[in-house]
């Protein structure tokens, strides 16, 4: 399936952000790829182009990722709706490229990615 200009942008906006897995680390800025979340999509089928989580690649595919070890993943980082709605929390505080959010202000000090106040300066 061909992704919009919208989804693209979206896409684009959420791998910015970096690792989520790595940010609970307190490791900011880890390069993203993106993982669409597995939550009710049934067999074969995945997730909206907007329901993504930004992963690097060992947190996603690698040793200690999504893909090696779901239960494991789950358990140390938290659900992958959970991840979703921070990401999605951080969108909102930088602004969606797309869109779909817009900024609204100051850090949450307990988003994830707000550590380093990285993206918030």
């Amino acid at each position: 399936m061909s992704k919009t200009s919208k989804e693209k942008k979206h896409m684009d906006s959420v791998a910015q952000l970096g690792c989520i897995a790595c940010a609970k680390l307190g490791w900011y800025d880890s390069p993203a790829e993106l993982h669409h979340i597995k939550d009710k999509t049934g067999m074969g089928r995945r997730s909206s182009h907007f329901e993504v989580i930004p992963l690097c690649y060992v947190h996603h595919r690698g040793e200690w990722g999504y893909h090696t070890s779901p239960a494991e993943f789950n358990g140390t980082y938290g659900s992958q709706r959970e991840l979703l709605e921070q990401t999605l929390e951080a969108l909102s505080i930088e602004g969606c490229k797309c869109g779909c959010t817009t900024k609204k202000g100051a850090v949450d000090k307990t988003n994830p990615f707000s550590g380093a106040n990285l993206f918030w300066e």
